[in-house]
């Protein structure tokens, strides 16, 4: 019995977490500001592009679109592959969080992310495991 309360201590964790993600109003602000930014920087190659010619431009404009298409709905889509991970996938996440976090405490998660910074570096750390699960 022990062994499947530890084998699933990671639930509440993840569950918190989850929570964050599809309800805290800033992580929302800056996951959008991230993109946003991104798409900037799309816009920037798409504007370099054009400083490059009429074939630049074009290959400039289709990356600009395609990347700021893609960063559109990053956030949404991000929350359903990590609702949609295994068991054993969840614990990595929640390890790697804990880490970043430096605690196993659901308070200091809550404490992390009321910081923009900390927001900022979560994102990531969550992108890099939603890349690491679809590259896998």
């Amino acid at each position: 019995m022990a062994s499947v309360c530890v084998g699933s201590a990671f639930i509440p964790y993840y569950n918190q977490l989850m929570q964050i993600l599809e309800t805290n109003e800033d992580m929302k602000k800056t996951a959008k500001g991230i993109f946003k930014q991104m798409a900037t920087a799309a816009g920037g190659a798409a504007v370099g592009g054009i400083v490059g010619g009429p074939a630049g431009a074009l290959v400039g404009t289709c990356v600009g679109a395609v990347a700021g298409y893609m960063m559109s709905d990053e956030y949404s889509s991000m929350i359903k592959v990590l609702k949609n991970m295994t068991d054993e996938e969840k614990k990595k996440i929640v390890a790697k969080v804990q880490e970043l976090v430096g605690s196993e405490l659901i308070g200091e998660l809550m404490r992390f992310v009321s910081g923009q910074v900390q927001r900022e570096m979560l994102l990531q750390t969550l992108r890099d495991c939603v890349s690491d699960v679809k590259g896998a």
